[in-house]
């Protein structure tokens, strides 16, 4: 679930990322692509993880999900990333965060 929903979202911002402003593809877009395709990695990694192996990659996967956050947010001030697609973007990446949380406390 964590992975469809990680490979959903990385297949949106690739897409969203077209129109951001050639200025600040290869800066900000790069970076922003390079971090969701991270997630994407550890949201696979986890599935297929040991139980100690398990936290650290959500925790990993948390503190990725987090400074993709703070970047379309700096993308949405800074009016390179699109205002609705930073609403729906976030909003999914808030989902991954809870979906990651959940999942951090039942290994406790």
């Amino acid at each position: 679930m964590l992975f469809q929903k990680s490979y959903d979202f990385y297949c949106h911002l690739y897409e969203n990322l077209r129109t951001v402003p050639k200025r600040d593809r290869y800066t900000w877009g790069e970076r922003s692509e390079k971090i969701a395709l991270e997630i994407l990695i550890l949201s696979m990694r986890t599935e297929y993880s040991t139980h100690v192996e398990k936290k650290e990659c959500l925790r990993k996967l948390s503190l990725q999900i987090d400074t993709l956050k703070v970047l379309l947010r700096l993308g949405d001030d800074l009016k390179i990333f699109d205002h609705k697609r930073y609403i729906v973007r976030s909003g999914e990446l808030v989902e991954m965060g809870k979906m990651v949380g959940g999942w951090l406390k039942t290994l406790r």
